[in-house]
């Protein structure tokens, strides 16, 4: 999967370094991926929420989250925030 806007990943990982390598690892797991749908992304990332496009990934050991809009057809996913919030 394509993952677009990745500058906010980079700002994330200076904003809160305590979580560089939980980000760099959800990054990882997107890119790698290969997701289809909405249930081959629960596979992989059962905390998720979401549905339809739009969905937010719970970081571990973090109160972070990442806030993205995902098209399974052309298969890229567009971080479009990442913040602190409720897991």
């Amino acid at each position: 999967m394509r993952v677009v806007a990745t500058q906010k990943l980079k700002e994330a990982k200076l904003r809160y370094p305590a979580a560089h390598w939980h980000l760099d690892g959800w990054y990882q797991i997107i890119k790698q991926g290969d997701f289809f749908s909405e249930s081959d992304l629960r596979a992989t990332f059962g905390d998720m929420r979401g549905f339809n496009f739009q969905f937010k990934f719970p970081i571990p050991e973090t109160t972070l989250l990442v806030y993205t809009l995902i098209n399974f057809e052309s298969q890229v996913a567009y971080i479009d925030t990442i913040k602190p919030g409720h897991h």
